[in-house]
Formats: C-alpha cells, sequence, structure tokens
C-alpha cells in the first residue's frame, strides 16, 4: 500500500503543476455558482446517477448508506479538465481549465453489519467567470473605455461518515460536514491612456459553517418478481442539509493602486436542502440502470437575509447506464473493462431577465483495471446550457474526468 501512496502523491503534484486558466460562465456570478454533484470519473459516466446503489468498488458520495457494501479500503481521488465554448448573438470564445476534484478514504468496519466508514475533501460549488466589454467614445469628455467582471472561488465541503445495514435489509448512513470556502467578485473599469482614473471594486464573502448528508437505500426488491433476468433492484434517496453558514464580507474599492475597504461585516448565507432520489435495476448480473432525480429550491437562497431574484428551484432528471462483465481469470484487459453512458436533462438554478436556463447533458465513461480492486476511471460530458436569445449566452461544456481508486485490505476483523 506505501507504493500505491506514493503512486498518488505523484498524481497530485501532477494536477498542481498544472497551470490553470480561468473558466467563463457568467452564469455563475448568481448565488454560490454551478454545483459539483460528484468527484468521481465513474458517477460522471452515468450521468451523476447513483444514490440508490451499493457498490463496492467505489466510495460514492451522493448517499452515505451505498458505503454499507465496501469491502476494501479505497483510496481515490481525480482532476477535472473543463472546457467551454460561449456564443451571444455576435461573438464567440472557447475557454479551458483544470481542477483538483477532491479526495476520500473508506474502509468497512463490519461486513455482517454493513457499517461502512468514509471520509473525504471535495468540492460543493464553483465560481468561474471573466466578462471583458469595450466601449467606444460615446460623446465628448468622455474617452473609450474596458469594463471587466471577473469572479471565481467557491465552497468545499469536507466529510466523514459512516453506514448501517438495518436487521430488514435496509440500509441508512449519514454524515458530519464542514463546509469553507470564499465566493470573490470583482469589477474593473478601465480608462488606459486618458486622464479619467480607472477603478476596482472586490466584493469577498468567507464562509464556513456545518452540515450533514442523510441516505437511505431499501433491500435488494428483485425477489419481489422471481426472475433470474433481474438481479438487484433498490430505491434510494438521500437529503443534504447545510446549515446556515457565518459569513464574513468586505467590499473594497482601488481607485490608484491603493486598496480602501468601505465596508466590512458579518451576516448569514441559506443554502437550501438538496433531495436526490432513484431507483437501480440490475440486469443479468452484468448490465446495471440508474435513474435519479434532483431536486433544490434555490429561490430560498439568501445572504444578509436578501433572496437572488435570478435564481430559481432546481430539477434534474438522469439516467445512466453500466456494463460491467463477469470477472474471469483468463479474461483479457478489454474484457474487464467497465463501460458506462448517461443523459440528464436540468432546470438550473438560473433564470436570466425572466428566461430560465435549461441544461442538455451526454456523458460516457470507463474504467480499465490495474489488478483486483484497483482501476484507473475516465469520465466524459457534454453540455448545453442557455440560449442566445434575450442577450443571454449559451454555453457548450466539455469535461474530461480522471480518476484513480485503490483498493487494499486494510482493518479487517474477523467476524466471530
Amino acid at each position: 500500500m506505501i507504493k500505491k501512496f506514493k503512486y498518488i502523491f505523484i498524481f497530485t503534484l501532477s494536477f498542481l503543476s498544472i497551470s490553470y486558466s480561468q473558466n467563463s460562465s457568467t452564469y455563475t456570478r448568481n448565488g454560490i455558482g454551478d454545483m459539483d454533484y460528484t468527484y468521481s470519473a465513474r458517477s460522471l459516466g452515468l450521468g451523476h446517477t447513483g444514490v440508490s446503489m451499493l457498490n463496492r468498488d467505489y466510495v460514492e458520495i451522493l448517499n452515505p448508506a451505498s458505503w454499507a457494501a465496501i469491502k476494501l479500503t479505497r483510496i481515490e481521488l481525480s482532476l477535472v479538465l473543463n472546457g467551454v465554448s460561449l456564443s451571444n448573438s455576435s461573438q464567440s470564445g472557447y475557454y479551458a481549465d483544470a481542477d483538483f476534484k477532491g479526495f476520500t478514504f473508506a474502509f468497512p468496519i463490519s461486513n455482517k453489519y454493513g457499517i461502512g466508514f468514509a471520509s473525504g475533501l471535495v468540492p460543493y460549488s464553483r465560481i468561474s467567470y471573466k466578462v471583458v466589454e469595450n466601449f467606444d467614445a460615446a460623446e465628448p469628455g468622455i474617452p473609450a473605455y474596458t469594463t471587466i467582471y471577473e469572479g471565481k472561488g467557491g465552497l468545499t465541503r469536507l466529510f466523514m461518515g459512516a453506514s448501517y445495514t438495518l436487521p430488514f435489509g435496509w440500509v441508512i448512513g449519514g454524515t458530519a460536514e464542514y463546509y469553507f470556502g470564499t465566493l470573490n467578485y470583482k469589477s474593473n473599469i478601465d480608462f488606459s491612456g486618458s486622464s479619467f482614473k480607472s477603478g476596482e471594486y472586490d466584493l469577498i464573502y468567507r464562509a464556513t459553517g456545518f452540515g450533514s448528508t442523510v441516505g437511505l437505500i431499501t433491500q435488494d426488491l428483485a425477489d419481489l418478481f422471481n426472475s433470474e433476468t433481474i438481479s438487484n433492484l433498490r430505491i434510494g434517496v438521500s437529503a443534504n442539509i447545510v446549515s446556515d453558514l457565518n459569513t464574513d464580507t468586505s467590499l473594497t474599492t482601488n481607485p490608484n493602486t491603493v486598496g480602501d475597504t468601505i465596508s466590512s461585516g458579518s451576516t448569514i448565507m441559506k443554502i437550501p436542502i438538496r433531495i436526490t432520489g432513484g431507483i437501480t435495476l440490475g440486469l443479468f448480473k452484468k448490465y446495471n440502470i440508474n435513474i435519479d432525480y434532483i431536486y433544490q429550491p434555490w429561490s430560498e437562497f439568501k445572504i444578509g437575509n436578501k433572496p437572488s431574484k435570478n435564481l430559481r428551484d432546481v430539477y434534474k432528471l438522469s439516467g445512466g447506464f453500466e456494463y460491467k462483465p463477469v470477472m474471469q481469470t483468463d479474461a483479457s484487459l478489454w474484457e474487464q473493462i467497465v463501460w458506462r453512458l448517461g443523459l440528464s436533462y436540468e432546470i438550473s438554478q438560473y433564470r436570466i431577465n425572466g428566461t430560465d436556463i435549461t441544461q442538455y447533458s451526454a456523458f460516457g465513461g470507463l474504467s480499465f483495471p490495474l489488478s483486483l480492486g484497483n482501476s484507473v476511471d475516465l469520465g466524459f460530458e457534454y453540455s448545453l446550457r442557455g440560449t442566445t436569445d434575450s442577450n443571454l449566452i449559451r454555453e457548450k461544456f466539455y469535461r474530461i474526468n480522471v480518476g484513480i481508486s485503490f483498493g487494499e485490505l486494510w482493518f479487517i476483523r474477523v467476524e466471530r
């Protein structure tokens, strides 16, 4: 296992050595930005589904009840490469960056009682945009100028939790979570080449607080159908609850390269509860079909008891398909690859100029086995969001998620 930690260390350093450029989705200036529903390449390949799955090979963060199936000590981490193509009615552009998506650690405590423990550090939301507008001289005495709107940051979630299998086969799970992060919004007006003074405004929110995710997965309901075709049928639900986050605020103006804080204080950030429900169906012991539904009332989001007029409730429907071959000792590498596909439709949290911003997504993925319990995972996403009507922006997202999952026997006690 020491050698595996060495691989993880090298893998992490390679992530951190990447020179990141900034994504430019202007919609993320609203609320706390785009949500990160999961960190893993596996879940991305399945269209962000899996709330009802008991999976022994991965640390799933959608539902802590899923940790009851973990049989090995698992260490996982992943990186995502982002590309976005933006266009409005008159121009377009392409931007790219990379993110370290998170790290998780899990191990079984009791296989008999379905007690599994997991912890990790994963992103919760992300703000990343930059908009540059050039204005010609409009009237005598007012020179040409450039405005720049820029935002970055987001919230991160640190969690630990456990699962437990009830006597009648249903599984429950829960976590204790700590949230922290900085949301930074900058506005700049540049009068370069004239006697007018340029100016910059920098608004910063620093939020911290606690939360929890609780989940439930039913027993295998396939026995109700007495069918050899259906091998696994479960229903799952989870709720992500975030307490009111204590938020320090500051507004700084920089008129002449010298910063001047013109206001500061503390307030409360209210993040609405997120409910995820779904069903998983296994066929012929090698195919899995998932359907998940997410609801989060972002119309209830507030900072300083003030709601945002550009936020609405989220509704997301996703489907995922996985082919996992039955493992054989003489199988070749290609015969052991796990394949995944997914689709989703989302009415996002953004409502701009009275227009709801919807998103359509297609996903794919695969896992290459390194050895028993170890794999390299790839996930792919293509998403289309927004419209060019009403002076809005259409976004095309391209994502590649690369993950490593290591598993080994640690902390295993003999059941007596």
